[in-house]
Parts: C-alpha cells; structure tokens; sequence
C-alpha cells in the first residue's frame, strides 16, 4: 500500500463501452483482487476506483460524474495521481466459484482471473449488448454466460435470475459479486437460500480512503467501506441494516436506495 499520491502516465485508453474506458497506466501495483485505487484527476478531484488489472496497472471507468467526465476526456500521454491499493478484496474459498458482475461492477472481477487453481463459471450482466466488456478476458480461464435486460446479446434476463438458474443446477463453493446495489441484495437473498458463502463489493461515498474520515461507514457496524471493505461476507452483510435500504450522499445525508 501507497499512501503518497504518485502520477503515472496513461499509456493506453480503450473504449470498452459507449459510457465505460480502461486506462492503462506506466506502472504495476501488487494487491489483492477487489482493492481500489484512489484516483487524482489534477484540478478537478480524488475518487476511489476499482482495480481492473494490476500489472500493469488498468482502472476502468464509468463517466457518472464530474471527475469521471474529467478523466474520460483524458489522452494517452496525459498524467493522473494514483496511491494505494486500499480495502480489503475478496478471498477464495473452496475450488468451485461462481462469480456474477453487472454493469460497470465487472471490472474488478476480472482481477479474479489470476488465480488458475479454481474452476470458475462467471455471470455477466447489462442493460443491453453495447454495454458488456471482458467477456473474452473471462473466458480465458472460466465459463462464462452473458444475459442482458433487453435480451439483445445472451439470455434474456437478470443476472440474479441467470445466477439462481446455475445455483439450481450446479454445485459452487462460494460465490462472488460486484454490481448495483439491488443485483446485490436479490443475489444476497439467492445465496441464503441455498446457504452458499458469498462474498459482495459494496460501494459507498468515500472521501479520503484510508479509514479516517468515517465517511463510508455502514450502520450499526461502523465498518468502514474503504477499510472493513469494499468486499463484505455474506455473514458480516447480515450485520449492516442499510444494505439495500439507503446510503449517503457527499454531505453525509442519509438517501434511499
């Protein structure tokens, strides 16, 4: 871990989606899959980011808001502050896992890929075609089963939906995810159900990163997203009263999900 902001240069930029890039930065991080970075857009912010490859280093971006927007107009060549890798990731258990990403919440997952000594079966979840990414990254080393909400590209239907089918009709040790809050809280359910381990990236307004600020503090636990997190068990999860029921904006105002 990194606590000084260093600025690297970005070597690459590709446009995985109409909405979503991946910069590849000059430098390699050593970390765990499921950290973030916080990323430094000169003038504008730091946000936090997740980790889509560590060496060399990639983040991969969603333009959601004013330092996103920043970053996406960026240029190789150009320069961004980095420090980290921050949080806690995820940790494999068993051999069979199944992995399940929506939306923008795919990119951390693929970090997961590292790791040849499990059997992995990865469920990739959008809205429509154009905003899958990394489906051939995932099936170098998993199976993978794309569904879309449209059903313009893969099965028609949720992941949550996609992911309970397999459960039904295969045997996992655990199961991981990342992806919009209410993906989560109906894979949470699923996993209950069939008393599967499960291991979910939250995502909470985060200010400074390191655990100081208190910021990204879940109640009743007081578990800190950026330090307890972003990756939660599903046995902690029974613990945090406002998964799926609210969160907080940057002023700390309590807003409902």
């Amino acid at each position: 871990m990194n606590d000084v902001t260093k600025t690297y240069k970005i070597l690459e930029i590709k446009q995985e989606t109409p909405t979503i890039k991946t910069f590849t930065l000059d430098t390699a991080l050593e970390g765990t899959p499921g950290q973030f970075v916080m990323v430094w857009v000169p003038g504008v912010d730091e946000i936090p980011i997740s980790i889509s490859n560590f060496d060399p280093l990639q983040i991969t971006v969603k333009e959601v808001g004013e330092a996103t927007k920043a970053l996406h107009k960026k240029r190789i060549g150009d320069y961004i502050g980095i420090r980290g890798p921050y949080g806690n990731g995820f940790g494999l258990v068993g051999e069979r896992v199944l992995v399940v990403g929506g939306g923008v919440g795919i990119a951390p997952l693929r970090t997961l890929m590292k790791n040849k000594n499990k059997q992995f079966t990865v469920v990739l979840g959008a809205q429509t075609k154009s905003e899958i990414f990394f489906e051939e990254d995932f099936k170098r080393n998993a199976d993978v089963f794309v569904c879309t909400d449209d059903g313009s590209y893969g099965k028609k239907a949720f992941a949550t939906q996609l992911a309970e089918e397999l459960i039904q009709n295969n045997r996992y040790d655990m199961v991981v995810a990342c992806g919009p809050e209410i993906m989560l809280k109906y894979l949470f359910g699923i996993t209950e159900k069939h008393k599967i381990n499960a291991q979910f990236s939250m995502e909470r307004w985060m200010k400074c990163g390191v655990g100081l600020c208190g910021h990204c503090s879940l109640d009743p636990t007081g578990w800190r997203v950026c330090k307890e997190g972003p990756v939660f068990s599903s046995e902690q999860l029974r613990k945090v009263t406002e998964f799926f029921r609210y969160k907080r904006d940057q002023s700390g105002t309590e807003v409902e999900l």
